[in-house]
Order: structure tokens, then C-alpha cells, then sequence
């Protein structure tokens, strides 16, 4: 078994702060660890051994960090031929993102996989990669998977592999725990959450604590939740038709106590609601999302 590192032990080792670490990640997209399925960082011996050598390369070259890392990056490309995979979306569709990503994940060749997305995450803004990239490969799963084109096993394994990816954001972006809270569910049976993995995802960028609970919620033992969190918005999510009654009745639960807050609804499954609810459904792009925020007075 190949040994592994937590970032403190990492540390230790290199003397590199864990927020410098974090930062080297993020801006230089060079040495990348793997993520548990909580999303916590775990370094390779490869990956030590790579900032031990970018160090001595400052140090022996009286060189930047950026200059280092670039050579860093040159070496590996002369071994790794994913690496050299470049896109044309010079046309803004991420077309040639969408199909080779999808295509490696079908044969679940998640190394590939992630070398793609990689490229992406380096090149794209992060939102961009969600909403351009993997919701289209989503759609595509889905529309496949109806036809009979691919298997349950596939279409549970890529929907799993692009959910994780999405929670390892959790953890790295910040948002203000000050500041009103959001929360995050989905009503009794409903168990398909990547869109709402998605708006919480949108609302953490922009400072807003969310907590998520996810998939099949009971609506009892949330009113103390909500109370001892400082609550003003929850995010439901609905996409199969025959679990609107139970979306209803936790509303209905919800509104009997005197809580100042409001809800919104999203999922394949809202143009089924009643009327009484189109005020509060939010569908659409990321740019109705922006829209949204820019004219709510919530947080």
C-alpha cells in the first residue's frame, strides 16, 4: 500500500504552511492531491517529493516559486501524456470538454477523468466548470440512461464521481458564519441532490453559510436547527413528481412555527407544483441565480 500524508504531516516535512499549500494548489494547479470522499487532502509520496524538489529548485536557482513550478510542470509533461490534452472552446460551448470527459467516465477511466477535469478546473472559472461542463454531462447521463444507452451501474458510478467532486468545494470556499444561514434539503424520498449541491455551491461563493443535509430530510428535528442556526432561507429540492405532497406537507410544517424565513424550490419536478408556489421555484441558468441574489434582501 502506497503511503499517504494528512497536509499537517506534509508540513512537517516540507515546512510549508497549509495555507501556503493551498494556495500553491489552487494557483498553480501542478502538485495536486487526491481528496478523501469528505473532501480532506491526501498527499502522495510522489506529491512530497515534488515540493521538496520545488524548493530545492528556489533555493539551488534563486528562482520564484512560479518559475519553479513551471519547470515542475515541463518535467512532468515529458512523462504524463494526459497532460497534453488540450480543448478548443474557442467556440464558448465546451462541446469537446463535455464529450471527452464523458466518454472517460462511461469507461470508467477515472484517471483520465480527472486529468480532464483538471485541465478544465485550471484553464475555467470553477462555476463555469460546474455549470457549463459537468451539468451537460448530467443531462447526457440522464438522457442516455432513459434510452437504455447506458447501464445503472454507469449512470450511478458518474453521477457519484461528479457529486464528489462538487463536495471537495465545500470545505475550500469560506463564507461568512456571522451572517444569516441557509439550509439545504431534500423532502422525504427525494434522493437526487446534485442541483442542490449546486445552488448551495453558489451561494457559499458568495458569503453565505449553508448548511447542507441533502438527500431524503425528515421534517422532524429541524425547527431547533433552524432556530439555533439563525435560518432565513431553505433551499428545497424536488425532481419526481409523485414526492410534491411530501414537499407540501414539510412546508406546511414549517410555517406553523413563527420563523422568519423564506424558501425556494428547485428540480425537474417544479413546473408540477401549485400555484401557490411559483413565486418561490428558482430554475434556469447561473445567470438567473445571480439575478436572484442580486435582488434578494435575505443575507
Amino acid at each position: 500500500m502506497k503511503e499517504v500524508y494528512g497536509i499537517k504531516k506534509v508540513t512537517e516535512i516540507t515546512g510549508i504552511p497549509p495555507i501556503t499549500l493551498r494556495a500553491w494548489e489552487n494557483r498553480y494547479d501542478v502538485i495536486k492531491p487526491s481528496r478523501t470522499d469528505g473532501g480532506t487532502r491526501v498527499y502522495s509520496q510522489e506529491n512530497v517529493d515534488d515540493l521538496l524538489w520545488v524548493i530545492a529548485q528556489r533555493e539551488e536557482k534563486s528562482i520564484s516559486i512560479k518559475q519553479a513550478m513551471k519547470l515542475l510542470k515541463e518535467e512532468k509533461e515529458k512523462k504524463d501524456p494526459f497532460i497534453h490534452v488540450t480543448f478548443d472552446d474557442s467556440d464558448g460551448s465546451y462541446e469537446s470538454y463535455v464529450h471527452d470527459i464523458y466518454h472517460a467516465l462511461v469507461n470508467y477511466d477515472t484517471n483520465r477523468a480527472t486529468h480532464l477535469i483538471n485541465l478544465a478546473f485550471s484553464t475555467l472559472d470553477y462555476e463555469v466548470v460546474f455549470h457549463e461542463i459537468f451539468v451537460p454531462i448530467l443531462h447526457q447521463v440522464g438522457d442516455q440512461w432513459q434510452e437504455g444507452k447506458l447501464s445503472v451501474a454507469q449512470e450511478h458510478f458518474i453521477s457519484h464521481f461528479i457529486q464528489r467532486r462538487l463536495f471537495s468545494f465545500f470545505q475550500e470556499i469560506s463564507s461568512d458564519v456571522n451572517k444569516a444561514k441557509a439550509l439545504a434539503i431534500c423532502p422525504p424520498l427525494e434522493l437526487h441532490n446534485i442541483g442542490l449541491i449546486l445552488f448551495s455551491l453558489f451561494l457559499k461563493r458568495r458569503g453565505v453559510d449553508v448548511i447542507f443535509v441533502g438527500e431524503n430530510t425528515p421534517k422532524e428535528n429541524l425547527i431547533p436547527i433552524i432556530q439555533a442556526n439563525n435560518i432565513r432561507l431553505i433551499c428545497f429540492s424536488i425532481t419526481i413528481e409523485e414526492h410534491i405532497d411530501h414537499l407540501e406537507s414539510f412546508i406546511n410544517y414549517v410555517q406553523s412555527y413563527p420563523l422568519d424565513l423564506d424558501f425556494l424550490i428547485g428540480g425537474n419536478a417544479v413546473d408540477k407544483l401549485p400555484d401557490k408556489y411559483k413565486s418561490h421555484i428558482l430554475t434556469g441558468d447561473l445567470n438567473n441565480w445571480k439575478k436572484w441574489f442580486e435582488e434578494t434582501d435575505l443575507f
